[in-house]
């Protein structure tokens, strides 16, 4: 997996802070992506144990409660899915309590079975790719009306989409 960015501190995704892991690569390129910077594949950084170690040292930093966001680029490409679901399980290990948001172009109905296994450990999903004739800055956690944010935890149970409560 590659990645171009960890922010710290993001109040931008996510609900309250999060620490936040930009993905490089995307295959997608939607017309009016706020991020096509991380459309590369071929720039940035290749994710390190060395980068693990820093986001679980680093999560609760100065006492501040951090969740994890995952965006990108794309985390769930074939380029980069394996490495996000090794960053998510090892995450969850140490942090079951924290949720951890990811941002994928792909809906969830076209996952493959690779990109299912995410489903173990993320909270959060926001699926669809952006739309830039669809795009509302009034809309919470995603760019475009098309794009949801999925309960995961409760789609689960329920074995169907149950859309993620905010506020």
């Amino acid at each position: 997996m590659r990645f171009s960015k960890i922010k710290d501190n993001d109040i931008a995704n996510g609900l309250g802070i999060t620490m936040s892991l930009w993905t490089q690569g995307c295959p997608h390129h939607c017309r009016g992506c706020f991020n096509s910077e991380t459309w590369d594949f071929n720039i940035e950084k290749e994710f390190t144990k060395d980068d693990l170690k820093y986001i679980l040292d680093s999560i609760d930093k100065n006492k501040i409660k951090r969740d994890l966001s995952i965006l990108g680029g794309e985390p769930l490409c074939s380029q980069n899915v394996e490495g996000v679901i090794n960053l998510c399980k090892e995450f969850k290990k140490y942090y079951p309590d924290k949720k951890i948001y990811l941002w994928t172009g792909y809906t969830v109905e076209n996952f493959n079975e690779i990109q299912k296994e995410i489903l173990k450990y993320i909270d959060v999903l926001v699926d669809g790719k952006f739309e830039e004739d669809k795009k509302s800055l009034a809309i919470m956690l995603r760019g475009s009306s098309n794009q949801r944010v999925i309960d995961v935890n409760k789609s689960l149970k329920q074995n169907d989409i149950i859309l993620y409560e905010i506020g």
